[in-house]
């Protein structure tokens, strides 16, 4: 996933409960540091323009993600808040898939569950001028189109 250079991160993670289980890059577990970060206090903008403490549990908005669902607190991945901006239709093989997108300044990431696995495909602009929602979205594709015809 993070081979060609086009993602600075991702991670696979069970439809079944968003649990992620691998990360990339695996170099002093540097992926994990950019995909996960354990539950942590956040303050939320409330409608009415006052702030709330909120514990935010990336997992569990990570799957509401995958399933095209809004969280209630928006979706943190590695600490970092990200805005969905796009829910897509793709066909990889005979198989239809969700594509969800989100970003933040300089920053996106891909969210395609398949079967049985959820992958997540990070860039950064910053590490690379082949960094970008095109490329990301292009490499992202072509993994889960693997695992769909690996069976997963």
């Amino acid at each position: 996933l993070i081979d060609e250079g086009y993602c600075c991160a991702g991670a696979l993670a069970y439809l079944e409960s968003g649990e992620m289980y691998a990360a990339a890059p695996v170099a002093d577990e540097a992926g994990w540091g950019m995909v996960y970060k354990e539950d942590h206090d956040e303050e939320i903008m409330q409608d009415d323009m006052s702030t709330k403490k909120v514990t935010i549990n990336e997992q569990s908005a990570f799957l509401e993600a995958a399933q095209c669902k809004r969280p209630p607190n928006g979706l943190w991945i590695g600490g970092e808040k990200y805005t969905i901006t796009q829910t897509t239709d793709e066909t990889l093989g005979d198989q239809d898939v969700k594509v969800v997108f989100a970003n933040r300044p300089k920053k996106g990431l891909y969210i395609i569950p398949t079967t049985t696995q959820v992958v997540l495909a990070m860039y950064d602009e910053e590490k690379g001028s082949s960094q970008n929602a095109g490329n990301c979205k292009k490499t992202a594709l072509a993994f889960a189109e693997y695992l769909i015809g690996a069976g997963y």
